[in-house]
């Protein structure tokens, strides 16, 4: 009967009435959501401190590491993993977030800890560079069967040789109303009566943009994401997507879990396959297996096609669910806190990945997350949801910094701080009015 953070919390009084030398502590907080995780990080930090307690925390978040910790030592990633370099956080306790935020010595460290951890996983990583594999010259078949558009007198020569499959995306970039949130509610019946989670979410997407939505646990984030998907249905209100309204999934709309969602008893070609047969059922048995193999390839599995997916990692099986979202050449590409379960360097290479290939595509994006940095990275703009119930549409942030984007890049922006601000005090006002 009781939360995840409860739970936690049982776990950490529990440690501590045993009277222990040294408290360690094992990820404790990464299975719960950011507002439960930044309380419990308070708390375990005071009560260490009261009780006077060596602590030694693992964990993959760096900005857990220095809201808690004296010292932080990264670990070379294996085969042969060791100690790293050694970081001494001398910041005064105790650390509060927005405050930090405007103090030189974290951003300092922050910085110093992010391309270090950034430089040793390159050195790590193993080489995947081969031969270029081409995206076949082909469009869904929905999109086939309408008769392509004369060039435009303008275009360049660049443009007119850009595959079909990729054209859909470059056509039309910042149409004002591409994706259109009106009134958008949910209503559950409960025992105690409707409970409505999302109240009138109104919103409008360009083609092309992509789109942060943040917000705290039980906002609705989610509950939107599976709505524009066709997952859930929509109380009241309406979506449409390229002027026709959503009603049901269909592979226009490719989702991208947090869980990858995958078939173990299936390859990695195997579970991409599955899509592209269905949307290019015109195409030629050899174009359809390009397709697969050029976007396993993108996200850095050529070399693992044939695995089954229960045999490949957390981290290669999310790289298959963007494989497979990005190989159904959708019109709308959404992600449900994609990299959520997985540790910091993975979860910066997996969006260091994303990046790539949506710079190449255009696809019109929507990513739902917790993290205010992941939130920064990847949007045009940021959209902040109120609490639930009854979440709707808080505030609205444009993010104007270069593209293409990279993590190291973005701790050095001058802006960077500014945005994380505005993020962070949006979601304290919503902590604090509950």
């Amino acid at each position: 009967e009781l939360s995840g953070g409860m739970r936690q919390r049982v776990s950490v009084a529990r440690a501590l009435a045993a009277g222990p030398d040294i408290l360690l502590l094992d990820e404790p907080l990464s299975a719960l959501d950011a507002l439960t995780r930044a309380k419990l990080q308070d708390e375990i930090a005071r009560l260490a401190v009261e009780a006077g307690k060596t602590v030694i925390l693992i964990t993959n978040d760096v900005d857990e590491a220095l809201l808690m910790a004296d010292r932080i030592i990264p670990l070379r990633p294996g085969p042969g993993a060791g100690l790293g370099q050694h970081f001494s956080v001398d910041l005064p306790r105790p650390r509060d977030r927005a405050a930090l935020n405007h103090n030189a010595r974290f951003k300092r460290l922050r910085g110093d800890i992010t391309r270090y951890l950034m430089r040793v996983g390159i050195d790590a990583a193993p080489d995947t560079a081969g031969a270029v594999i081409q995206l076949p010259d082909l469009k869904p078949l929905d999109r086939a069967r309408r008769p392509r558009p004369a060039p435009a007198r303008n275009e360049t020569p660049a443009q007119s040789e850009t595959p079909a499959a990729l054209r859909p995306f470059l056509k039309n970039p910042g149409e004002s109303k591409y994706l259109e949130f009106f009134k958008v509610s949910k209503v559950y019946p409960t025992a105690k009566g409707p409970l409505t989670v999302v109240d009138e979410f109104n919103l409008n997407i360009k083609k092309g943009e992509f789109v942060s939505i943040i917000g705290h646990s039980g906002c609705g984030k989610s509950t939107v994401l599976s709505m524009t998907a066709g997952l859930n249905t929509i109380s009241d209100g309406g979506i449409v997507l390229d002027r026709r309204e959503v009603s049901g999934a269909g592979p226009d709309r490719a989702v991208v879990f947090q869980a990858p969602s995958l078939f173990p008893w299936l390859s990695a070609f195997e579970n991409v396959a599955l899509g592209v047969d269905r949307v290019f059922p015109h195409a030629s048995e050899t174009e359809r297996r390009e397709i697969v193999e050029y976007y396993l390839d993108r996200v850095g599995l050529g070399d693992a096609l044939h695995k089954k997916a229960k045999d490949l990692s957390n981290g290669m099986q999310q790289r298959v669910g963007i494989a497979r979202a990005f190989a159904l050449s959708p019109k709308v590409l959404l992600l449900d806190e994609p990299f959520g379960m997985l540790d910091s360097l993975t979860r910066w290479e997996l969006q260091a990945l994303l990046l790539e290939v949506w710079t190449q595509t255009r696809v019109t994006a929507i990513v739902v997350t917790h993290d205010v940095d992941e939130a920064i990275l990847l949007a045009d703009r940021v959209v902040m949801m109120t609490n639930g119930p009854r979440a709707r549409v808080g505030h609205i942030m444009p993010v104007d910094l270069p593209r293409p984007r990279s993590r190291k890049a973005l701790v050095a922006h001058p802006d960077y701080y500014r945005y994380r601000e505005a993020l962070i005090t949006f979601l304290a006002e919503c902590d604090a009015h509950g």
